[in-house]
């Protein structure tokens, strides 16, 4: 298989796995009510809460959506510091513009032994009554890598560290096997990492 082949079968498996479904059990049990936290504490004149409208996918990964609006709404509840409602004042809306899996690093026989997840996508703040855009940030990047084999993985890691593999369970994991696991967890960093990242872009400007 060559490495476009790769690349389009990984990508594409990769959103409607079981931790997809587990993810949506666990945002189903959250609250749906208001939530006030601490963390941020600035936003423009006139807005005392916000909400998140549906991110707009417009990558060809189903489910890519599902997963960040899931981050953005863990990470503001996390962090804090502003009201979380329906129907608030200000809008935070998230457009995704690109979602790719490439290659980063080969061995001798050019087989793959690191992948990048690439992120890219829009984000801003209006308000609800008028329309008006309050603050914006384009073309917001973010990157996470992980190894395709057992053979390179850093066992004492942070990024190993916090999945739930066991290094003595890695002779027993095919290639595939091992980078599928890698690859899931990888995803789910990615969207924590980009749901950070608004919400700090946020508050750095109010």
């Amino acid at each position: 298989m060559n490495i476009d082949s790769q690349r389009s079968t990984v990508s594409r498996q990769s959103f409607m796995s079981a931790r997809l479904r587990r993810a949506l059990l666990l945002f189903c049990l959250i609250p749906a009510c208001g939530y006030h936290l601490s963390g941020m504490h600035n936003l423009p004149p006139g807005i005392q809460a916000v909400s998140f409208s549906p991110v707009d996918n417009q990558t060809l990964e189903v489910g890519a959506e599902k997963e960040l609006q899931w981050a953005l709404e863990r990470e503001f509840r996390n962090h804090g510091g502003v009201v979380v409602a329906e129907n608030a004042e200000g809008i935070i809306n998230v457009t995704l513009r690109r979602l790719d899996l490439r290659p980063l690093s080969f061995d001798s026989k050019d087989e793959v032994l690191e992948y990048q997840l690439m992120l890219q996508f829009d984000v801003s703040l209006t308000q609800r009554d008028t329309g008006q855009t309050l603050w914006q940030a384009p073309n917001i990047q973010v990157v996470e890598d992980y190894s395709a084999i057992p053979q390179v993985v850093v066992t004492t890691s942070p990024q190993f560290l916090q999945g739930t593999l066991d290094p003595k369970d890695l002779p027993g994991l095919t290639d595939i096997q091992f980078s599928e696991t890698q690859r899931d967890l990888a995803t789910a960093r990615l969207f924590t990492t980009a749901a950070r990242e608004v919400y700090f872009r946020l508050g750095e400007n109010f």
